[in-house]
């Protein structure tokens, strides 16, 4: 217990901020070789490590640098946020603002069109820290395709993102007292969709304030005009309930079971629309699955758009399925299993709505054929 602890007290201290400056501090189950090298060339780094990092490894580069590998888990969200609206970037200025208190996992997912003209359009999240002291940030991301194609964006970056938290990808980030950081930029290319989703836990530090904002250049200021448009009805804001669940039991020979995705519509208590589709919201299904009889059963998962057409992320059990584009109220099997005699197998089914695709849909679970 004492070495627990002592463990504990260290990786808090690093979490904190006691390690050297030229530290780069990340985490991951393990930290991949290509993660390690696009959070080090960010930094400007020339050197990265060319295997994986396990939780708990460093490495120090040629010129003494070190990079972390912290053991270290975000708590789960406690809100999801959205910012959708306007979708169509036209003008400079700010299309999300909001705030971090410590150990509040943020979820926060944003999808947009650009349309606005200029040498190098970006998104840029800024962090503000009005306090005395540093302030300390974990983020996660999966950051989807910018493309002409509007599915894609949106299915990549469920793609990404579910990667993400399988391998507890993130990199730690600080914010000094008493400024504003430049998280990271997207660019925005004219006419091509932008989405992605990030996890924020800040660890250290007074409240902090950010802002997702639009600008034609990088080299541009800030602005933090609220960017508004009363005639679009795509959501924006802070959605109370970050994950729907459900546990359900089926067997071969029962009526097929139905779970809606998408069908609850949230009320913002910090925004301008309601969640319709539930977009950002992780959907999670767990289901036992049972055969009593005397010969092998199989079960079979099924994704039905309702409204129009769909693309869908799932892990099943911890293993990433993609579906492709399906058209309403047609059917695609993306799961099957196999049920011995006698046996009961337990699934996790998790999802969340993607962008661009017509949400609620139906996950149909019913006996398939062997």
């Amino acid at each position: 217990m004492r070495w627990r602890s002592f463990k504990s007290f260290l990786l808090t201290l690093m979490i904190c901020g006691s390690g050297l400056a030229e530290d780069v501090r990340v985490t991951g189950a393990p930290a991949t070789p290509d993660f390690l090298k696009s959070v080090l060339q960010a930094e400007g780094w020339n050197h990265w490590p060319a295997r994986s990092l396990a939780p708990g490894e460093s490495w120090k580069s040629p010129s003494g640098d070190r990079v972390i590998n912290l053991d270290w888990v975000p708590p789960e969200p406690i809100i999801v946020a959205l910012s959708d609206h306007p979708e169509k970037v036209e003008r400079r200025g700010g299309l999300f603002f909001g705030g971090l208190t410590p150990y509040r996992t943020l979820l926060f997912q944003y999808y947009h069109l650009g349309k606005l003209v200029g040498a190098a359009p970006h998104l840029t999240l800024v962090v503000q820290n009005s306090g005395s002291e540093p302030a300390v940030i974990h983020l996660q991301q999966g950051i989807g395709n910018t493309s002409l194609d509007y599915f894609s964006s949106g299915h990549t970056n469920n793609v990404r993102w579910f990667a993400a938290v399988r391998d507890n990808l993130g990199v730690f980030k600080t914010i000094p007292p008493g400024q504003t950081v430049e998280l990271f930029h997207q660019p925005l290319p004219l006419e091509q969709v932008v989405s992605g989703t990030l996890g924020l836990t800040q660890t250290r530090g007074a409240p902090l304030s950010f802002a997702l904002v639009a600008r034609p250049n990088l080299t541009e200021q800030l602005s933090l005009n609220n960017l508004l448009k009363q005639e679009d009805v795509h959501s924006r804001g802070f959605y109370p309930v970050p994950e729907q669940w459900v546990r359900r039991h089926y067997s071969p020979g029962q009526d097929p079971l139905h779970i809606a995705i998408g069908a609850v519509r949230q009320q913002t208590f910090s925004g301008v629309r309601e969640l319709r589709g539930d977009y950002g919201v992780t959907y999670r299904a767990d289901l036992t699955l049972s055969n009593p009889g005397s010969s092998s059963r199989q079960v079979e998962l099924v994704f039905v758009p309702r409204g129009g057409a769909a693309t869908g992320t799932f892990t099943v059990n911890g293993e990433i399925v993609e579906v492709p584009i399906v058209k309403a109220f047609e059917e695609r099997v993306f799961f099957r299993t196999e049920l011995p005699p006698h046996s009961t197998r337990d699934l996790v089914l998790k999802t969340i709505p993607e962008g661009a695709s017509s949400y609620p849909v139906r996950i149909v679970v019913r006996e398939g054929k062997s």
